[in-house]
């Protein structure tokens, strides 16, 4: 690992998964195995090992015209698939809790 520190949030799992906020939306991605950005939690690469995460960490924050401030957190594989472990990456990754109100968004 490089002198930068890399930043990792506190959960709990068996494997990682790296995010990111689009640059252009803000909305939250997750890096695909083909290293390449998805906005479903499911189309996410999860890595079993912290030299993996290490070197996708370093890849995506190489990708800063696309996306900002990436960084990794743990999730459960079930059915092939990344489970978030935390509260806030289940409200990442399904939405907002409550609707958005725009004030460009017709009155209804």
């Amino acid at each position: 690992m490089s002198d930068q520190t890399l930043a990792v949030a506190r959960s709990f799992g068996s494997h990682f998964v790296i995010t990111a906020n689009t640059t252009d939306a803000g909305a939250p991605v997750y890096l695909r195995p083909d290293r390449t950005w998805s906005a479903s939690l499911t189309d996410a690469h999860a890595v079993g090992s912290e030299d993996e995460r290490d070197d996708l960490l370093s890849h995506a924050q190489t990708q800063e015209h696309d996306v900002c401030d990436p960084y990794a957190f743990k999730v459960n594989v079930e059915a092939g698939a990344a489970v978030a472990t935390t509260t806030r990456e289940r409200i990442r990754s399904q939405g907002p809790t409550s609707p958005l109100r725009r004030p460009d968004a017709a009155q209804g």
